[in-house]
């Protein structure tokens, strides 16, 4: 355990002294007690001395003297210090948490057992449906998928089909949404056995942590289809799929089967390789072979971290929660699930995720991808197929390997670093804007893998809270470079300028999406930036400064690009008789975008409740809090 428990308090016996060695990993990520688990009597003291020759001492006392001390909280989380337990707190069956100082993420390794108790442990809390919500979002787009390729060349139907499909997998979205609320474990679990011989099962359900995942999803799917309106290129072909790409993001955020995860993971490829790769722009044979090669590769270094995962629990199933459950049990009682095997297996995990996320220095596929891809491909790939990354790390990979998570802290937290400046200073240099959104999502999503790198509630929260802004904004900057194609006839931004005049409308969206990325509050990616960086700044102190420069040039890059391209004088390389306002279905996507970026940084609680208790309980189960 990473913390120790106090438990059912009875009767008075004669005390005893206890002691317990207290020592650091030599990386200053983990403390260890010896005795590992340690049976102590009410009454009983219990000396920590800690390998730097300080110590705490934790007072084992009576009901009535109320006297635990040293280092003990209950109730909201306090890190160190001497304090007493409150005075209404009483002999009856209760938890205290021990939490080291100076950090509430280290890891710490031991237990406390008083009385005649037993350590208990947090369960996971499961509520099957009635009705299969879950299994709708996923047979319905494979429904319109196949009806809208039945129609071939005729524009119409697809588009149709598409937008109704798009639609009603929208409202069930919402409905999922509504019905998970803030409830503590999963809703609205489905289960369908599959190969029970093997272990695996269609098991569905929705948490607090990917409700807002489903949500976006449903809400990208219809935008992208509007967007994409006039797609005149074998149109039964592309909305067709769109829809598959719908139902393999559906059935990440839905799936609790690491097999079944790992299926819908790879659908998810080879639509947009194809939208890539048949509607890109003249570089998208190598576009599309480059994103096919590092997912792909990414995506089998993970297989192997699932089947580790499967092996060693020894559950025979590939339900997450029964993987979960048993590692936390054979890691308890040492007799697997080890801190080696967790760290190699949390690698191999963290390389598959950290691609799609994607992180500095597995990101070279993106820009390449987002170039050349449709406006439409672009939109569903910055939109949603970039959460699946962290939404996988936090998923799949933190509650069943605590200690690998820990270990790999100071990386998560230098690549994420990375990635914000690496990318900022990138976008900083880029002409084409299309370009430029691709590095700016490098630095948005660094910004996501720092909040999951602080390991505590707030910053989880913002991490799970920027995955959905960004998958909201991003959207809309490359409709902004769709547009600009369309109406102006390029996206480089040193032949714009001048558009304001000719573009009132248009303009007029472009400047409140643009603010909206750079974090102008008011808007979604405000909030997230805010609750990631209060979190790093609680845990890393003043290493904050490095993220927040790399906001600096954020802001630069996008001030830069608004002057160049809206404002200023017309551009002498455009012929700007011709520029007209964007179309209605082009317009109204991104009007929409904005409304729903500016009801979330007004009311982010209709986010954060539901985003905070999933945190909290993954936080619990691997002993974080």
């Amino acid at each position: 355990m990473l913390f120790a428990m106090l438990v059912l308090f009875s009767g008075n016996v004669e005390a005893e002294n206890h002691t317990v060695t207290v020592t650091q990993s030599d990386d200053f990520t983990s403390y260890f007690f010896d005795p590992n688990v340690l049976e102590v009597e009410v009454g009983d003291n219990v000396l920590f001395v800690w390998g730097n020759g300080s110590h705490n001492v934790a007072q084992v006392s009576d009901s009535e003297s109320n006297n635990y001390e040293s280092g003990f909280y209950s109730g909201n989380p306090q890190v160190g210090g001497n304090w007493p337990l409150p005075a209404d707190f009483t002999a009856q069956d209760g938890t205290l948490y021990y939490v080291c100082e100076p950090h509430a993420t280290m890891n710490m390794r031991g237990s406390i057992i008083v009385g005649s108790g037993s350590l208990p442990l947090p369960e996971i809390s499961m509520e099957f449906s009635d009705f299969p919500w879950l299994s709708y979002l996923l047979v319905f787009p494979i429904i319109g998928a196949l009806w809208s390729i039945s129609f071939g060349n005729t524009p119409n139907a697809p588009r149709l089909i598409a937008l109704f499909t798009t639609l009603f997998t929208l409202i069930i979205s919402l409905i999922v949404f509504m019905k998970t609320g803030s409830k503590s474990g999963y809703s609205l679990m489905e289960e369908y056995e599959w190969a029970p011989n093997l272990g695996i099962s269609v098991l569905l359900g929705v948490d607090g942590l990917s409700s807002p995942l489903i949500l976006l999803t449903g809400i990208i799917g219809p935008l992208t289809v509007i967007f994409a309106w006039e797609e005149k290129e074998r149109p039964g072909l592309f909305f067709s799929l769109l829809l598959i790409m719908q139902t393999a993001l559906y059935g990440v955020f839905v799936t609790l089967d690491y097999f079944v995860f790992y299926i819908f993971w790879e659908i998810v490829l080879i639509p947009m390789f194809f939208l890539i790769a048949i509607w890109g722009g003249d570089d998208r044979r190598y576009a599309s072979i480059k994103f096919f090669i590092y997912t792909f590769t990414a995506s089998v270094i993970m297989l192997v971290g699932f089947m580790a995962l499967y092996i060693e629990s020894g559950a025979n199933s590939f339900s997450m929660i029964d993987i979960a459950n048993s590692s936390r049990e054979l890691s308890i009682n040492n007799e697997a699930f080890s801190e080696n095997f967790q760290i190699w297996v949390f690698a191999a995990l963290f390389i598959g995720f950290a691609v799609k996320i994607p992180s500095f220095p597995w990101h070279t596929w993106l820009p390449d991808a987002h170039v050349q891809a449709p406006t439409a491909g672009s939109i569903l790939l910055a939109g949603v197929m970039l959460k699946m990354g962290l939404y996988g790390l936090i998923r799949a990979a933190l509650p069943v390997l605590p200690l690998g998570a820990v270990y790999f802290v100071p990386v998560m937290v230098a690549l994420a670093i990375i990635s914000i400046l690496y990318g900022a200073v990138l976008s900083l240099g880029q002409t084409d804007l299309k370009k430029l959104v691709a590095y700016s999502s490098v630095s948005h999503m660094g910004v996501a893998l720092l909040g999951v790198a602080t390991m505590t509630e707030l910053g989880l929260a913002g991490a799970v809270f920027m995955m959905f802004a960004h998958g909201i904004l991003s959207p809309a900057m490359f409709m902004i470079a769709g547009v600009l194609l369309h109406q102006v006839g390029t996206r480089e931004i040193p032949k714009l300028g001048g558009l304001a005049r000719h573009q009132p409308k248009t303009t007029g969206i472009f400047v409140v999406i643009f603010m909206g990325s750079l974090g102008l509050p008011g808007m979604a990616v405000f909030v997230a930036e805010l609750a990631v960086f209060i979190a790093f700044f609680q845990s890393h102190g003043y290493w904050l400064l490095l993220p927040i420069f790399g906001m600096v040039i954020t802001a630069g890059y996008h001030l830069w690009a608004l002057q160049r391209a809206i404002f200023g004088t017309d551009s002498e390389e455009i012929e700007m008789s011709k520029v007209h306002e964007a179309p209605w279905y082009e317009l109204y996507p991104m009007f929409t975008i904005i409304i729903i970026a500016a009801i979330f940084g007004i009311f982010p609680h209709y986010l954060m409740d539901p985003i905070n208790t999933a945190c909290y309980d993954i936080l619990i189960f691997m002993g974080v809090l």
